[in-house]
């Protein structure tokens, strides 16, 4: 057999066809680095011996086999011959480790491999291959072109002009709004004999969060003094329990389940924000998966940029404004998604929306990508969290704080601002720049039709 000085091949082994776009895929990532890949798919074609230029290849070119472990593929007796001609391999040139399993699933390794350490892929190809090209380029046995440096000034050049990484701490603002304050006590109501069941369980935008439920609904508010959940509609409390004990251990006396617990109080909480917009006089656009973006109309919208001073940051934004250019009003839109792990917070996700007269949004799905896409390609970051910002300033009124109203005297109190990690490093132009972006300022001429730079054309 060939001596390993001879050898420059990382030989890759799989079954034919199950692992085609995985070998595809990381013979490029490896070609990339410089190295020479042999592998079936790159080598053989219609006519060719296959059988007998694969084991030429494996017996006297290659330096490495990575052996694509599934347990579909290391069934097969194809793979189970290269296992058998790697493992006499690795012995003649004396490498321990000539073969390098790479776990793209569970499997009950053969014999052969069942000492060797494989590299995981299985919770992500990119993680597999930081692993794999470390183990590969730390070998300087194993050839290497020249012409694996071109990643290495691609890479380069990426980061050339980037921003400097600046040895101080930094705060990063999210889109979570801590949860500071829930209700004590979940109730299960049911109406009283006869009464309408589907009046019962109407959700009501008026009225309080509820779930419909069995026989009755689970919801945070008690019946008031005249026995009644809301107005004309009776109500009794048949159970009741501990929040806390709900969250932690779900309802077992009812019937609940933990997780489902958990997806109660997402809901009931995502219906207290909704109540929220809703008697601020927010419109709500509803999304293919039934979620509400709260967004402002032009009665409603302030016609001037929103000045917002939280502790670690200050500046100014609009929530609303038109384009000359384009002929329409864009709309900055908020939807909120109630959770309880890994601690109870308020998940917000901005949307940018269209009108074309200020009160109702388009409707066509084409022609908003298309705006949003001319709108928003080149706002920075910076531009939608200080959006987000104004946003939550204006609906809280500038407040520490946002109540989501569950009853009559309970809330879902939420911290204001978002919660802002602090970074043990940060950039210069994140803690320099100035707020508003150069090439989109937002300049505020206190009309509408006067606007004309909320966006950039396309």
């Amino acid at each position: 057999m060939t001596s390993a000085e001879n050898r420059t091949a990382i030989f890759i082994s799989h079954a034919t066809p199950e692992d085609n776009a995985f070998v595809r895929w990381l013979g490029a990532k490896l070609t990339a680095l410089g190295y020479e890949v042999w592998a079936d798919l790159f080598a053989l074609r219609g006519g060719s011996d296959w059988s007998r230029k694969l084991e030429d290849a494996l017996r006297h070119r290659a330096i490495k086999m990575l052996l694509v472990c599934t347990p579909d593929g290391l069934e097969k007796q194809g793979v189970r011959n290269e296992i058998e001609i790697a493992t006499a391999v690795g012995k003649s040139i004396s490498d321990p480790e000539f073969i390098i399993p790479l776990r793209l699933s569970a499997y009950d390794a053969p014999f052969r491999i069942a000492h060797l350490q494989y590299i995981d892929f299985s919770h992500g190809w990119a993680a597999g291959f930081l692993e794999l090209s470390d183990l590969l380029t730390s070998n300087t046995a194993i050839p290497r072109s020249s012409t694996g440096t071109a990643l290495d000034e691609w890479l380069a050049d990426q980061t050339d002009g980037a921003a400097k990484l600046i040895d101080r701490a930094e705060s990063l603002i999210s889109n979570w709004l801590r949860i500071k304050s829930i209700p004590q006590t979940l109730y299960y109501c049911e109406p009283p004999f006869g009464f309408d069941l589907q009046r019962f369980q109407m959700r009501d935008i008026e009225a309080y969060p509820l779930i419909p439920f069995k026989g009755g609904v689970l919801t945070f508010a008690s019946p008031n003094d005249a026995g009644e959940l809301r107005s004309g509609v009776p109500a009794k409390i048949v159970a009741e329990i501990s929040l806390s004990k709900f969250q932690a251990e779900g309802w077992p006396d009812e019937g609940i389940e933990k997780y489902v617990a958990s997806r109660h109080f997402s809901d009931l909480g995502n219906q207290a924000f909704d109540l929220y917009m809703h008697r601020l006089g927010m419109s709500a656009f509803v999304n293919q998966k039934g979620r509400n973006a709260w967004w402002t109309n032009i009665k409603l919208a302030p016609k001037t940029r929103v000045s917002f001073d939280w502790l670690y940051t200050k500046g100014s934004r609009k929530i609303m404004g038109q384009s000359g250019k384009r002929g329409v009003f864009w709309h900055y839109g908020l939807n909120a998604q109630v959770r309880d792990y890994p601690k109870p917070h308020i998940r917000l996700s901005p949307r940018l929306l269209f009108s074309e007269n200020g009160l109702d949004i388009i409707g066509d799905p084409k022609k908003s990508h298309r705006l949003r896409r001319s709108f928003a390609a080149s706002w920075r970051n910076a531009r939608w969290r200080d959006m987000l910002l104004a946003y939550l300033w204006w609906t809280s009124g500038g407040m520490s704080e946002i109540a989501l109203p569950v009853s009559s005297t309970e809330s879902i109190v939420a911290a204001l601002p978002p919660f802002s990690p602090v970074a043990k490093f940060g950039t210069q132009e994140s803690g320099d720049a100035e707020i508003v972006d150069d090439d989109d300022p937002d300049i505020d001429y206190g009309a509408w039709y006067e606007d004309e730079d909320e966006g950039n054309e396309q």
